[in-house]
């Protein structure tokens, strides 16, 4: 594949909400499989496009490159292409080439996507915020005066319908971020049973009181679903606890929240969740 066969699979998979690790040889002492520039775009799956030299060298590398998508940080490898006369800060292999070669390997990750369930007074400002911040919006409601172009004009979809069948018609990837604002009980308590039937791995933020999330994980567990994976991911009540009245300021203490788990900080106040959500303590 050409680089930019190997560029252009890359953009189709960040479109799709999936990272990507691209490794690109970036040094080189003697001799070596590929020269310098060569690329290897790897996602979580395995697939692979592209080849910096294939062989030991190449199974090693696209090991290191999930292990970077999983921790979701980059890394510089330097591996020597022989087995003696091997630099200190060069990795060992078997292989024969000679010479040492240097891999950086960049996460690259998508562009993050909110998936907004309820397109209300509170919806709207949790909308606004997520654009403002870069997030791809989605917007699902039943009602269409709500779910409307003019009221989303930024947004990548809006659907109006049956909200559980409308989120199950959308592709869910891991990274995206689903926020729960309908406020009908039984509709929420759908679209939560939806997100853990088909085993989404993302995080998801509903908005409810204390009681309304106690009553839906006993629900859960009463229809047989195991709760114990959800701790950590499914935040509710959502948001953090900053005694907010107001449709804007309940919207700042979600995406608060939301903000604080992905960059996993030390929180300055409560989460309202009956979930753990992360480390608790006070900032110093």
């Amino acid at each position: 594949m050409s680089s930019r066969d190997i560029l252009s699979r890359v953009v189709e998979e960040l479109d799709k909400g999936r990272p990507v690790a691209l490794a690109v040889i970036v040094g080189k002492e003697g001799s070596g499989p590929r020269g310098l520039g060569s690329m290897l775009a790897v996602t979580a799956d395995g697939s692979k496009y592209g080849t910096i030299g294939g062989g030991e060298f190449e199974a090693f590398v696209i090991k290191e490159a999930l292990t970077a998508l999983r921790e979701g940080k980059p890394r510089l490898l330097k591996v020597a292409l022989r087995r003696d006369n091997i630099p200190p800060d060069a990795i060992p292999t078997n292989m024969l080439c000679g010479g040492v070669v240097e891999v950086f390997i960049n996460v690259l990750k998508p562009k993050p996507r909110l998936v907004l369930i309820g397109a209300g007074h509170v919806g709207k400002p949790i909308a606004d915020i997520g654009s403002i911040l870069g997030y791809r919006i989605v917007v699902l409601d039943k009602d269409p005066s709500l779910a409307s172009r003019e009221r989303y004009p930024y947004a990548e979809a809006v659907r109006s319908g049956d909200i559980t069948r409308e989120l199950a018609s959308l592709e869910l990837s891991d990274t995206d971020i689903v926020v729960v604002a309908f406020g009908e009980v039984e509709a929420d308590y759908q679209v939560l049973r939806h997100l853990v039937e088909r085993g989404f791995k993302g995080h998801a933020w509903i908005l409810c009181s204390r009681n309304r999330a106690r009553w839906m994980l006993e629900r859960l567990r009463s229809e047989g679903f195991d709760t114990e994976g959800l701790t950590g991911r499914i935040h509710m009540p959502a948001g953090l606890d900053i005694e907010a009245e107001t449709p804007g300021e309940i919207a700042v203490s979600i995406w608060s929240e939301i903000i604080c788990v992905s960059r996993s900080c030390r929180k300055p106040v409560e989460s309202m969740g009956i979930l753990e959500t992360g480390p608790r303590d006070a900032k110093a």
